[in-house]
């Protein structure tokens, strides 16, 4: 299916298209704008767009064999955070934390390559858009242990300004992702000792 660039549908007429379309369709135009909870964001009914919505996602610590942790500048916001998302209608979270990897990376990684470190829901994770949304995330935090990726081969995609990979201890300052990497620390901090 064809669909237009999303900032070019009225409210009413994104509406009205997600009305038309099946499940499957559905997923097909929610892979076009940012995954199922973008769209369901975007279809509500902008006087109660305020309202909280709770989204569940991954995000994943990808190591390099410095023990060095990449991060992602995000154009929308210009801080650093984790390479992540919302997880698809069906979608293992496995999957989910490594199709946002390869998206928002270029790096393959496999699903069954990769520890869940923990989840994390609640206040920390509570999280404003530019447009307004105020989401409640529930993530999930795993770690895949990269070797030999060199940083000018990674690339990412319209929600990546900058990849790096920082030391655990010179993480930047401008950082969304403050308490999935605070529990990162403590995981690795219990696991040496």
């Amino acid at each position: 299916m064809e669909f237009k660039k999303m900032r070019e549908y009225t409210h009413e007429e994104f509406v009205n298209l997600v009305l038309s379309l099946n499940e499957e369709e559905l997923l097909e135009l929610s892979a076009n704008y940012g995954g199922y909870p973008v769209l369901f964001r975007m279809a509500l009914d902008d006087r109660i767009s305020h309202i909280p919505f709770i989204q569940t996602g991954a995000a994943i610590i990808i190591r390099n064999e410095k023990g060095q942790i990449l991060l992602q500048e995000r154009t929308d916001r210009n801080k650093w955070g984790l390479p992540g998302g919302c997880q698809d209608l069906g979608e293992d979270l496995r999957n989910t934390a490594v199709r946002e990897a390869y998206e928002e990376t270029g790096i393959i990684i496999n699903p069954n390559e990769i520890e869940l470190i923990d989840t994390l829901s609640g206040s920390s994770r509570k999280n404003s858009y530019p447009n307004g949304d105020i989401v409640y995330n529930n993530t999930s935090l795993y770690l895949a242990d990269v070797s030999m990726i060199d940083e000018s081969n990674l690339k990412g995609d319209s929600e990546t300004k900058k990849l790096r990979f920082f030391d655990l201890n010179e993480v930047p300052e401008n950082l969304m992702d403050r308490d999935l990497i605070k529990v990162y620390s403590d995981y690795i901090n219990k696991k040496n000792n």
